[in-house]
Order: C-alpha cells, then structure tokens, then sequence
C-alpha cells in the first residue's frame, strides 16, 4: 500500500529544503529564508508541515547517525 504524497508550495518545499541547511534546524530562521513573513506564526507552518518536518528528521537523522556514532566512540 503506497500513501499518496500530498501537493506542498512552493514556500513549503524550500521550508523543508532549508530546515536542515542553511537553517540548522532553527524553524524560525526557516521561515523566514522560505520567503514567509516575520509575522506568520511559525507554529502554523510547523504545524501545517508535521508529518514532513518528522519525514525529514527521520531522513537527517538515519544520514547522520552514522558518522556522529563513529566521532562519539572514537573521539574524533
């Protein structure tokens, strides 16, 4: 059984693209390079963006464990 994605704008999209680049993960700051208001609620856009933010930490986190395990026991 396969979920059907649903259709994000355009400022949705580049939320997601930047949450974990140019971000760091600061929702706020991601707002805002998505090109959202300062005055939008950010809870409103988190909030619209659930299941997608956690998609995506799930994604981060699954490329990055990894290394950080590896830097963790080895001390680098």
């Amino acid at each position: 059984m396969t979920t059907k994605k649903r259709e994000l704008t355009d400022r949705q999209k580049v939320f997601l693209e930047v949450l974990f680049d140019k971000a760091y993960g600061d929702t706020v700051q991601a707002k805002l390079l998505a090109g959202y208001s300062e005055h939008t609620s950010t809870s409103d856009v988190v909030a619209s963006l659930k299941e997608e933010i956690m998609e995506a930490t799930h994604m981060f986190m699954s490329r990055n464990a990894p290394k950080a395990a590896v830097a963790m026991v080895s001390g680098v």
